[in-house]
């Protein structure tokens, strides 16, 4: 990639806030490698700050560095798991974690770890886990923390959904002893409650299997790709049970698959067409992640902000992370954008530089957040802009080339830009706005109330979107997945106020697409989150007709995003003024 530009030069990044003191030590921790220096030092961090909010964090990942390198020491893991789910509390809080150290337990239960301890934990879950208790721990939590109690068919879904995993995960480790009937009652009990669960899905598939019963094996597979997880051996088996069924090709399944996915998974809602922009592009940012469940609602609301405003008025750039778990459409880019915002957590919305405050959910909540973003976006398009950005994509024999051309006004043009946004932030987190930035390195933090001097940058994203990829949350298509940025995240190339400027970047998506399964290689094998891992898949092979570029002006005191255009590759030239 290059980028060069007669006006345009390289602008040094931000100075970060200092992280506190538990935090730093947590994530020194978690960048131990070698198994017995992550346990040293997850021990010690959690001896040195016991009331830390990491502390659960690292109590987990003692318990997984256990399980995945020394399944050998089978007290050493039966205490850990047992402290683990002891300082979970107790109701809803405690039947998850049983259930989740019950699914880890069993998981390494071939590698030496005895089962009878995720037995005890499963099946204490489902025994405790009833509708009554667990409607009565959910209205406690909500009135503990001044939320709106929800309706009671939502509440329904959410226990039947919560239960059905439950009993799932207590049928695989039964189908582990050898007890097919015991298991096969559960997973009846589980689909009767919620059929779009994976590990119900897939149990329900090894139990057609052992009856011999391929036809339902391979529907039962499918759907659990299609809703979630699915394990490489029975995404082996269900490829084997599909070719079987077709003459022994697999030439059809995508289609098949994005069909069932179509039925499966209707679009929840449908939203209206957005008021006319002023002229003003929204940059909108989501941090989002295949492997987390409360992003489902997250990702399907920004699919309607792109059905409902034209990229003249809205640019999307998915960022995808490794939260909760790996996720092979993150990278290096993505990662380091997240760190310039201080992304904690997935799903965060940033709507042009501003975090806003308000979390995921799942499907038929997508609505609610959609409605939140509109209001953020509209109190932002609706706002005129004297910044003018005119942006261009070509192909030039497999790289892509583009183009911009941008105007900037006066210093207290761009001033007055900068305190119209940041007042207008609909649904902004007040820490956000409340919080003094810092300056350009070497430089002290503006105080609270003040307008430092603007220092605005440029940065290019190569963009791909309608990737298709099904995650372990369910969510078969993702749009507007950034794969390559044209300077580090938290940098870009400087532009002088009240002047013309004109800037170049070029992609070459053959060696991004290289650069990017190297980084999962690498990730499968080194990482400071989740030790060895292995992705579902490490294809990185970009679309053509799916490229498209997005370029953005940024303050990189404030963070704040003044204009952003987008335009696919070979299309003409789109301006955003």
């Amino acid at each position: 990639m290059s980028i060069s530009s007669l006006h345009a030069q390289s602008v040094a990044p931000a100075v970060k806030k200092q992280l506190p003191a538990d935090e730093r030590a947590y994530k020194a921790a978690r960048a131990m490698v070698e198994p017995e220096a992550r346990l040293a030092a997850m021990r010690a961090f959690i001896r040195d700050y016991p009331k830390s909010k990491r502390v659960h964090s690292a109590q987990e990942s003692i318990l997984k560095t256990l399980l995945d390198s020394f399944p050998q020491r089978a007290a050493e893991i039966d205490a850990q798991a047992k402290l683990w789910v002891k300082r979970s509390g107790k109701g809803t809080s405690r039947w998850d974690r049983e259930t989740y150290a019950a699914l880890l337990l069993a998981e390494a239960g071939s590698s030496g770890v005895d089962l009878p301890l995720a037995e005890k934990l499963a099946a204490d879950a489902a025994k405790h886990l009833t509708e009554s208790a667990y409607d009565h721990e959910m209205t406690l939590d909500d009135v503990k923390n001044k939320m709106p109690l929800p309706k009671p068919e939502a509440l329904h879904r959410e226990f039947a959904n919560t239960r059905a995993d439950a009993l799932a995960i207590l049928a695989d480790v039964y189908l582990r002893q050898g007890k097919q009937a015991r298991a096969a009652t559960l997973i009846a009990e589980a689909f009767q409650l919620d059929p779009l669960v994976d590990d119900v899905n897939s149990q329900r598939g090894r139990l057609a299997l052992l009856d011999q019963d391929n036809a339902l094996a391979l529907d039962s597979f499918e759907r659990a790709q299609l809703v979630g997880a699915l394990s490489d051996a029975d995404r082996k088996k269900m490829m084997e049970l599909y070719r079987a069924a077709h003459a022994g090709s697999d030439a059809g399944f995508a289609a098949e698959m994005d069909a069932r996915y179509a039925q499966l998974f209707p679009p929840p809602f449908t939203a209206e067409k957005a008021p006319t922009a002023s002229g003003h592009a929204v940059l909108l940012e989501l941090f989002t992640g295949s492997a987390c469940v409360p992003c489902v609602g997250g990702d399907l609301a920004v699919d309607a902000v792109l059905g409902a405003y034209p990229r003249s008025a809205v640019v999307v750039l998915a960022l995808d992370q490794h939260i909760p778990g790996p996720d092979p459409l993150a990278n290096p880019n993505s990662v380091a954008r997240a760190e310039l915002y201080q992304v904690g957590g997935t799903p965060t919305f940033v709507v042009d530089g501003e975090a806003q405050d308000f979390n995921g959910s799942s499907r038929v909540g997508s609505r609610k957040i959609y409605d939140k973003l509109s209001t953020a976006v509209n109190a932002r398009t609706t706002a005129p802009s004297q910044i003018k950005l005119k942006l261009s994509a070509t192909d030039a024999g497999g790289v892509v080339k583009a183009h911009a051309d941008v105007e900037l006004p006066s210093l207290s043009e761009i001033q007055k830009e900068l305190v119209r946004k940041t007042d207008s932030g609909a649904g902004a987190s007040e820490a956000g706005k409340k919080t003094p930035v810092a300056s350009a390195p070497g430089e002290a933090a503006a105080p609270a109330g003040s307008e430092p001097e603007p220092r605005l940058l440029i940065n290019f994203a190569l963009v791909e979107d309608n990737i298709r990829y099904s995650g372990e949350n369910g969510i078969r298509f993702h749009r507007m997945v950034m794969r390559a940025l044209a300077k580090p995240a938290d940098s870009g190339f400087s532009v002088a106020l009240n002047e013309s400027s004109s800037l170049d970047a070029s992609f070459d998506p053959a060696a991004i697409s290289q650069s990017l399964t190297s980084y999962l290689d690498g990730f499968e094998q080194k990482n400071d989150r989740f030790g060895k891992i292995t992705f579902l898949t490490k294809d990185m092979t970009m679309e053509p007709q799916h490229l498209a570029i997005a370029a953005w002006v940024q303050d990189s005191v404030t963070h704040r995003v003044l204009q952003s255009a987008y335009v696919p590759v070979g299309e003409p030239q789109k301006e955003a003024e």
